[in-house]
């Protein structure tokens, strides 16, 4: 779309917030998320100085970026930058997106919180925000696209990304071994430290599907020994209400 992207105090109203967007000049403001998250103030100022405003928004985080891509595509904006949709748990493909896409907009599909939880820690959700065109929403549900089907009507125009699978796996293994740290059950520990080997061994086999797969097996391990329960998709308090 290649519209300046403001950012706000999430749940407050910030003045000087309003005033870096009044001083865009702008004749409409496209608000993402709920009154919760980004106070209906904003809305009644800005209308009061005549300025148009849209706000999009969902019961959560994943939603509401589904939302504001179908506001893209309805009101036939081009986003600036290609959009991926990737697996939340492979963040080597993430990191690789990150390493060698310009503009990128990469929707994660969230498996559920755990995933925005670890992203938002270790930086990976600002780092994804900050690359891309999108601003930092970044989590969409499965139903947006059916992975076993990338031709369904959801996703009529996606293609698999090309990329350096050996380079994306590396990352994966190397981010793995990082969140193991994070293990306190030694058993668990050792078992996702296995499958990281492992992903390394069928790498240099050529056999990358199989790597990814085992990955994949490793970060769900990971995510769910962090956590202290598993809930349901992306329902954090910083994404709740958009």
């Amino acid at each position: 779309m290649g519209a300046p992207i403001v950012t706000t105090p999430w749940g407050r109203f910030d003045g000087d917030t309003l005033e870096k967007l009044l001083s865009l000049g702008p004749g409409e403001v496209l608000i993402i998320g709920g009154e919760v998250a980004v106070p209906e103030k904003y809305s009644e100022t800005l209308e009061e100085k005549g300025v148009k405003v849209t706000r999009v928004s969902g019961e959560d985080r994943a939603e509401t970026s589904e939302k504001v891509m179908n506001w893209i595509i309805d009101n036939d904006y081009k986003p600036k930058g290609d959009v991926y949709l990737v697996d939340g748990w492979d963040e080597g493909a993430i990191l690789y997106i990150l390493e060698n896409e310009e503009n990128p907009i990469i929707l994660a599909l969230p498996h559920h919180d755990l995933v925005n939880a670890i992203h938002e820690k270790s930086g990976l959700t600002d780092k994804m925000a900050s690359a891309g065109t999108y601003g930092r929403s970044v989590y969409v549900y499965p139903t947006l696209v059916g992975r076993d089907n990338w031709n369904s009507s959801s996703c009529s125009n996606c293609q698999i990304m090309e990329a350096d699978e050996a380079k994306a796996i590396s990352l994966s293994v190397n981010r793995l071994r990082e969140l193991s740290r994070a293990v306190s059950d030694d058993g668990v520990k050792a078992e996702i430290l296995e499958k990281a080997s492992l992903a390394e061994d069928l790498t240099a086999k050529g056999e990358f599907g199989k790597a990814s797969e085992v990955l994949l097996e490793g970060f769900a391990l990971a995510y769910s020994s962090i956590a202290s329960g598993k809930p349901g998709p992306a329902e954090t308090s910083s994404g709740s209400n958009g």
